[in-house]
C-alpha cells in the first residue's frame, strides 16, 4: 500500500478531477495515509504461497464497489479484472503495465526454469487477453509500450515523473559527494560503484558516497560492503542513512554533486527501465552518472545532464567520476540543465494529462 505512482499521483489526481476512487491494495504494518480524497481498502499482506486466497479477497472487496472502471496494475489484479469484464462487458478494464511483468518472470533467480516458463507464460495470456478485452491499456514508456503494439485498445503512456511540488530548490554549494538511493543490491550496481569509488580515492580522498536505502536481503551485499569499505579503507567516505521519507531524501541528496544509477542489463525491467530516480535527481540540480540504456540514455543525451557508461564496467564509472570532480563548473551547468529539463517536460502534471484525457474518453466528467 502507498506506492506513491498509484496513490499520491494518479489516484489523487483522478480524485482531484471528479471521480470517485477507491484503491484496493496491499497493506502491511505502516500506518495508512491520512487526510487524501481517495477511499483506501486495505488487504492484510499473506504469507507466501498464499496468492490464490488473496485474490479471492480481492474480488470479494472490489465486487461490492460496483465500479464502472476497474484500473489494474498487476497480472493478478489483471485477472480480477478480466474476470468483472467477462461477466459484465459494460465495466470498463484499464490494464496498467508499469513493469514488463512476463519477462521478470522468466528471470526470476527463486524459481526453478519450469516454474519460471510456466509463471511467464500464465502473464503472456493474460495480457493477450488484455489487448483483446481491455479498453485501455497504460504503460511507463515507449520501449515497454511496443510489447503491445498490436492491442485492439488505446495504449496511452503515463510515465511515472515526480510531483512538481516534491522537488527541492537546488543547492549552490555543492559538497564533494555522490548521490545513491534505493535499494541496494549487486542488479543496481553498487558493488560497482564501490570498486570505481576505491579506484579514484587516491586522487580524490574528499569524496564521499551519500546511500538513502536499505540493503536487499535476498542479497549478501551488506556483508560483502562492510569487508570491502574496510579493505579499501572507505568506511570513512561512506554514509549509509538507510530508509528516509521522501522529503528527507530529497534533503540528503540535494547538496551532492551527482546522482548514481547502476542499473545492470541482466533484468528487462531494469534495461527498459525509466526510473523514477533520473528524473528526482535531474529535479533536484543534479547531473546524472547513469547506465547507457534506451530510455535513460535517450533523456541524458537529449539533455546533456550527465555522464552515460557501462554499468558492469568499474573503470568507464571511475573515470566519468573523475570527469565529474575534475569539473565542478561542467557538473553545476549539467545539473542546472537537468533541472530545467524536468521542470519543462518531466513533472507528474505533464503525465496527469494523460491519464486525464484518458479517464476522460472512458468515463466522461460534465
Amino acid at each position: 500500500m502507498g506506492y506513491t505512482r498509484f496513490l499520491h499521483r494518479e489516484a489523487t489526481s483522478l480524485a482531484a478531477a471528479g471521480y470517485q476512487v477507491t484503491l484496493i491494495g496491499l497493506h502491511d504494518t505502516n500506518p495508512l495515509p491520512q487526510e487524501l480524497p481517495v477511499k483506501i481498502v486495505p488487504v492484510p499482506v499473506q504469507r507466501l504461497g498464499r496468492k490464490p486466497g488473496l485474490v479471492r479477497t480481492v474480488v470479494q472487496i472490489a465486487s461490492t464497489e460496483q465500479a464502472q472502471v476497474y484500473h489494474c496494475v498487476d497480472p493478478w489484479a489483471l485477472s480480477v479484472g478480466l474476470s468483472f469484464k467477462r461477466r459484465n462487458p459494460s465495466v470498463k478494464l484499464v490494464y496498467e503495465a508499469t513493469e514488463w511483468f512476463a519477462r521478470a518472470q522468466m528471470e526470476r533467480p527463486d524459481l526453478p526454469l519450469p516454474l519460471r516458463w510456466l509463471a511467464c507464460r500464465w502473464v503472456e495470456r493474460l495480457e493477450h487477453r488484455a489487448k483483446l478485452d481491455a479498453d485501455a491499456i497504460i504503460d511507463t514508456n515507449a520501449t515497454r509500450a511496443r510489447r503491445f503494439n498490436n492491442a485492439r485498445c488505446p495504449v496511452v503512456l503515463v510515465p511515472n515523473y515526480p510531483r512538481r511540488e516534491d522537488l527541492p530548490a537546488p543547492v549552490e554549494e555543492r559538497e564533494p559527494c555522490l548521490a545513491y538511493t534505493g535499494l541496494i543490491s549487486r542488479h543496481r550496481g553498487f558493488d560497482v560503484l564501490l570498486r570505481a569509488l576505491a579506484a579514484v580515492m587516491h586522487t580524490h580522498p574528499e569524496l564521499k558516497l551519500r546511500v538513502a536505502g536499505g540493503f536487499d536481503p535476498r542479497d549478501s551485499l551488506e556483508a560483502w560492503t562492510q569487508w570491502f569499505a574496510e579493505e579499501n579503507r572507505l568506511s570513512p567516505n561512506l554514509e549509509l542513512l538507510g530508509w528516509l521519507p521522501y522529503a528527507e531524501m530529497f534533503r540528503a541528496v540535494s547538496s551532492c554533486m551527482a546522482g548514481v544509477i547502476l542499473l545492470q542489463g541482466t533484468r528487462t525491467n531494469d534495461y527498459t527501465g525509466q526510473p523514477n530516480k533520473l528524473f528526482e535527481f535531474m529535479g533536484a540540480g543534479l547531473p546524472v552518472i547513469c547506465s547507457d540504456f534506451p530510455e535513460m540514455g535517450t533523456i541524458v543525451r537529449r539533455h546533456q545532464c550527465g555522464w552515460l557508461v557501462n554499468p558492469a564496467d568499474v573503470m568507464a564509472v571511475a573515470t566519468a567520476i573523475s570527469e565529474l570532480l575534475a569539473d565542478p563548473a561542467a557538473a553545476t551547468a549539467r545539473g542546472l540543465a537537468a533541472r530545467a529539463a524536468v521542470l519543462t517536460n518531466y513533472t507528474w502534471d505533464v503525465a496527469e494529462k494523460e491519464l486525464l484525457n484518458l479517464y476522460q474518453q472512458l468515463l466522461p466528467i460534465t
